[in-house]
This record gives C-alpha cells, sequence and structure tokens, in this order.
C-alpha cells in the first residue's frame, strides 16, 4: 500500500475530524486527569485549527477501494517567545520582568494521530520529519515536544532524529464539585484592536501568519460578514445561526486570497435542488476550490478571466445530487492529477 502526505485545507476538515476524536481518545486514556466533553464538535475544531495563524496539517493518504483515504495526520504550530514589535512599552516592561530566559522560536506539535492498522514506521517518521522540515523552513531555534511515558517507540523516533530528553512530567488529578465559587485564575489582559464593525455581526479579518488585522488596497480592514438574502435579511442554520462563508487561503502561502479588484474571495454556499442551504449534522456546506498541479505546486484553479473557480456537486443519471454514505454532497474532482 503506497502513501503520500500533503499539506491540509479547509475543505479536508470533515476526513480529519474522526482522526483527531480518536486522538482525542487515546490521550484521555493515557492521562485520567484529561476527560472528554460529551458531543464535542470535533470538524468544526479542526477547521478553527486549520484556520488559525502559524497552525499547520499535514496528512497521510492512500489508496483504499480506488478511492483516496486519509487515515493520519499531524497539527504543528508555531509561536514566538519575543514580544511582538508593535507591543505598547508598558507592556513590553510587564513581558521582560517576567521572563528571565532569552526568547526563542519554538514549533511545537499539538497532536498525531495514525489509524492503527496504518501505524507502520515508515507512516510515522513520513510525518515526523515533514513536520520537522517545516520547522526548518520557519526557522525556529527549538522544537518542543510533549510525549506520553509509554510511548516508547515515538521516543526512539525522536532519539534518532536528534531529540533529547529534557523533562518528566508528573501530574495530580483534583475533583472539582460544580458550581463551585473557585477563586478567579483569569489574569486581566489589555483590550484587543477590534476595529469597530461596518456592520452588526461583521468580523476582522486577520493575516494567518501574524495574527494582524487584514487591510484592503484602501487601507481598511477586511471584514467576513454572515451571508443574507436579496432582501438583506440574515440567511441563518436550521438552529437560527448566522452563517459566515469560508475564505480561501492559497495552498503555498496559507494567505488569504482576494480577486483582481481586491475583494476576499469566499467559498460559495451550496443550496439543494430547492434552494435550501445544505446543512449536514448541524455543519453548512460550501461549494471547495478547485485545485491544479502547476510547476510542481498546488494552485487554487481560476479561469481565463482571473475568476477563481469551485466545484460543482455530482449528480446521477436522473439529475439527482450524490450523496456520500454519510449524506455529504459529493463534488466534482477537480483538475488535481
Amino acid at each position: 500500500m503506497n502513501y503520500t502526505h500533503r499539506l491540509a485545507t479547509p475543505e479536508d476538515s470533515q476526513a480529519i475530524a474522526p482522526l483527531w476524536a480518536g486522538f482525542a481518545s487515546e490521550r484521555a486514556n493515557i492521562d485520567p486527569s484529561m476527560k472528554l466533553k460529551p458531543n464535542f464538535d470535533y470538524e468544526k475544531y479542526v477547521s478553527y485549527q486549520l484556520n488559525k495563524p502559524l497552525s499547520y496539517c499535514y496528512i497521510l493518504e492512500t489508496q483504499i477501494n480506488n478511492q483516496t483515504q486519509i487515515v493520519g495526520c499531524i497539527f504543528i504550530y508555531f509561536y514566538d517567545e519575543a514580544p511582538p514589535p508593535t507591543l505598547p512599552a508598558e507592556f513590553l516592561e510587564e513581558h521582560e520582568l517576567e521572563n528571565p530566559f532569552l526568547p526563542r522560536r519554538i514549533g511545537s506539535v499539538l497532536g498525531m494521530y495514525v489509524q492503527p492498522e496504518h501505524r507502520q514506521p515508515e507512516n510515522i517518521q513520513l510525518l515526523a520529519n515533514t513536520a520537522i522540515q517545516k520547522a526548518q523552513e520557519m526557522e525556529v531555534s527549538d522544537i518542543d515536544l510533549l510525549i506520553a511515558a509509554d510511548q516508547k517507540g515515538i521516543q526512539a523516533l525522536l532519539k534518532r532524529s536528534g531529540f533529547t530528553p529534557t523533562a518528566v512530567q508528573f501530574s495530580k488529578h483534583y475533583e472539582i464539585l460544580p458550581n463551585t465559587n473557585s477563586p478567579n485564575l483569569h489574569p486581566p489582559h489589555p483590550e484587543l484592536d477590534v476595529p469597530e464593525p461596518p456592520l452588526p455581526g461583521a468580523i476582522p479579518l486577520r493575516d494567518p501568519k501574524t495574527n494582524e488585522l487584514v487591510y484592503n488596497n484602501q487601507d481598511k480592514p477586511v471584514f467576513i460578514y454572515p451571508i443574507t438574502d436579496n432582501n438583506g435579511e440574515l440567511i441563518k442554520t436550521s438552529k437560527g445561526l448566522p452563517i459566515y462563508p469560508t475564505p480561501l487561503r492559497d495552498p503555498q502561502t496559507q494567505d488569504w486570497v482576494f480577486d483582481v479588484n481586491g475583494e476576499l474571495v469566499v467559498s460559495p454556499i451550496f443550496k439543494d435542488d430547492k434552494g435550501e442551504i445544505f446543512e449536514h449534522q448541524g455543519m453548512v456546506q460550501f461549494h471547495p476550490p478547485s485545485y491544479k498541479m502547476q510547476g510542481g505546486k498546488l494552485v487554487l484553479e481560476k479561469d481565463d478571466a482571473g475568476n477563481y473557480l469551485f466545484l460543482d456537486v455530482e449528480r446521477d443519471s436522473q439529475g439527482n445530487i450524490v450523496l456520500s454514505p454519510e449524506g455529504l454532497p459529493i463534488f466534482k474532482q477537480n483538475s488535481l492529477s
């Protein structure tokens, strides 16, 4: 069985979600103090992680029954212990007082999971090497990992890759009764640089690398607006929640994508043949973007006029929308080969 890997996109959230549920379950079994939330939405969690700045996910794929399936993943993230250059002087002094060590540029792993039947050493090594290569690309000074004591295989792999054990973590769990009036453990924090939204419900867009506000060619902050109908009324989910479109990110740079007019490009919402919003398990579905290989790299596909292309839904011989066994719409294959 041949395996490949690639950088995940937000469109992979649904396929990655059960893997991350498996990771969380194994993590809870290792550490009894880590208790899973009931009915946790792993798909929304994965989508959130994929859209966070300086957060990346690489997936392991293989062919099963002539279909490409995601069988493993590794989430990594990066941060700088040095204060940002825009930090006000009063907070810079506080930062210096709290940190006796020289700041580092850190790469870390949120978690890695491979389905048990695909846990060959070479697959684990493939994901680990990919994460290390990304850390080197980001020019980190250190890679910090937290490994369970009984994960001897991972420990041996890391030692072969030049890692050294630096600490042993101990933990002790205390049960706290619900509704206990415990002391507040949340420190005060400065006001966030959130601009005044031009319309109710608008969310400011931030740079995926720096978390700073994104500005358009008119030097105004860019916002994501909830979807409305032709009369300007909010289109809501079956639970009465507003719907926000999914902005496109460049698969190479992870930057937000803008069209030739400087407008933010978002995925169009998917509607059924009755014009109704299509939902699956409470999640609104969108048309995924089309990708192609260009110069050996995965890029977003555009038409001759420079408009970004999105995939249409598959239909059967009677013209009905084709759904997967799980009830999700199946979109046509793009030009990726």
